[in-house]
């Protein structure tokens, strides 16, 4: 049975004949002795009248629970009025109310005790942060191995097999590293300080010269020519190390505004455009095994489920998902379509979207995709729930956006340069928070770029072609240092390009 607020709790004092003279709190729920008008709590006088004696605790006189009246209306205004704080203020909660407002409050109280729902889990946390907590800090939340696409709890998975081998092989190459750093050292001091101080120098130097990778490699894919308006079928990647572009095998159909994603070890390129002429679209795929000796592009078990350019594709476990695009001159698209990249190699609709969309901006988050923009969809931002199959509404961009290049970082999608209906080509990259559904303006590049290509590596972005007079151009910027430079320019001249950071470990 409830029992009389904690006086401590009230905005001010509370008068004396306000309170239980058995809990010694505020009145809740009211109760009043049958003769001289004593108040009590109305758990409180049931339980004395129940289990010690059938008198009022006050005045002694005979007093059954059947005999017991409400306190008249006006002590219960009284107290109802009676600024009290929230259950919950030593969780964090500051709102003081009126006590007869205080039960709704309550209920829906943003610091309200909640448990996490992931399995194996106790904590309780604030109403508030509990979704925060299941999805972000919780160490029982569902992580996926990046190696082997393993779901597991998250405070297993630094013991997982693929997690142990990986730090086992940094170590053993740490190892590798500190050995010859060590060997070079006493060497370089064997002859000298004078050569100490050249290695030195040179070291800087080297370390000015690469971005933030060793071990990785950019490929950018096909395009268009800019001035000659037709396709390419030429391949390039970029040394990240030794920073130079070298070729690579042809596709065997020229093609630009496609879609490149990496599949098992392999580069696939879907769809595009393969001639001048605007209805020429094409459902092929190609693919590239990235183990082959030497690698050339081979056509993929399966085509497309429909011919498309200017869509956009992402792989969800064994599975392509093409997001919009154009079938034909002056059509667009809302469709999702799902290809299955191993046999059966089956196809089917997924979803449609709620705005149609082309040269768009889209980004996988564990099983949600964020799509951005596009070519008839403005402004408009949804998100697609590949568990569900459904799209949701998003809040829109800063302003209406197409043709740019979109990368992933965190939780968080960027979209890089673009342009709007009045072919206004933008320099700006717009963040796009996956939690908050908020989107900003987050940096300026030196140029303004539209079908431009790009992508992120161990805190780098790195932003390919697309610019005004300067198409073959490279920056990028690194997010430790705050810094913009300029890397080597690309070998050929291309726009509607595809580009992809693979390991170097995948020899070509």
């Amino acid at each position: 049975m409830a029992e009389g607020f904690d006086t401590t709790r009230f905005q001010s004092a509370v008068d004396d004949g306000f309170t239980c003279p058995i809990c010694l709190g505020v009145l809740q729920d009211p109760m009043q002795c049958q003769n001289n008008e004593h108040y009590f709590c109305s758990g409180c006088i049931k339980k004395h009248l129940e289990k010690t004696s059938l008198s009022c605790p006050v005045c002694q006189d005979k007093l059954t629970v059947e005999t017991l009246r409400k306190a008249p209306r006006i002590v219960a205004d009284y107290v109802s009025r009676l600024k009290i704080s929230c259950n919950h203020a030593a969780r964090g909660c500051e709102a003081v109310l009126e006590l007869g407002a205080l039960k709704i409050h309550v209920q829906d109280c943003d610091f309200m005790p909640v448990s996490c729902s992931n399995q194996g889990c106790d904590e309780v946390v604030s109403k508030r942060d509990v979704k925060h907590h299941e999805r972000e800090l919780c160490q029982f939340k569902t992580t996926t191995c990046d190696d082997c696409g393993e779901k597991m709890s998250h405070h297993k998975y630094g013991g997982h097999g693929c997690v142990l081998r990986r730090d086992v092989d940094k170590m053993k190459k740490d190892l590798a590293e500190v050995k010859t750093t060590q060997n070079e050292m006493m060497n370089e001091v064997r002859e000298g300080m004078q050569r100490m101080t050249i290695a030195m120098e040179h070291l800087k130097e080297s370390f000015q010269n690469v971005v933030n990778s060793k071990n990785s490699d950019i490929v950018v894919i096909a395009g268009w020519h800019p001035e000659t308006n037709k396709p390419l079928s030429s391949v390039e990647r970029f040394n990240l190390f030794n920073q130079t572009w070298t070729p690579l095998a042809d596709l065997k159909i020229a093609r630009g505004c496609h879609a490149a994603v990496l599949f098992e070890n392999q580069i696939l390129v879907c769809g595009g455009s393969s001639s001048t002429n605007s209805d020429d679209f094409t459902d092929s795929i190609e693919v590239l095994d990235m183990n082959g000796n030497p690698p050339t592009w081979q056509e993929f078990s399966v085509n497309l489920p429909i011919k498309v350019a200017g869509h956009k594709c992402v792989v969800y476990g064994n599975r392509l998902l093409i997001i919009g695009g154009q079938p034909k001159e002056n059509e667009i698209l809302n469709t999702i379509y799902q290809l299955l990249l191993v046999p059966p190699y089956s196809s089917k609709l997924l979803c449609h979207m709620k705005k149609k969309r082309a040269f768009h901006g889209v980004e996988l988050f564990d099983d949600k995709v964020l799509i951005a923009g596009g070519d008839e969809a403005e402004t408009n931002v949804e998100i697609f729930d590949i568990t569900r199959n459904e799209c949701s509404q998003m809040q829109p961009l800063p302003s209406p956006l197409f043709g740019m290049a979109t990368v992933r970082r965190g939780d968080s999608m960027f979209l890089i340069g673009g342009t709007d209906k009045e072919q206004n080509v933008s320099n700006e990259i717009i963040e796009c928070d996956i939690r908050t559904g908020q989107s900003k303006v987050r940096l300026n590049m030196k140029k303004e770029r539209v079908f431009c290509s790009a992508v992120y590596h161990e805190n780098t972005l790195v932003v390919l072609d697309g610019a005004k007079d300067e198409v073959k151009s490279v920056d990028c910027f690194n997010f430790v240092s705050n810094y913009w430079r300029k890397l080597p320019s690309m070998t050929k001249e291309r726009i509607f390009a595809s580009a992809l950071v693979v390991k170097k470990n995948f020899e070509f």
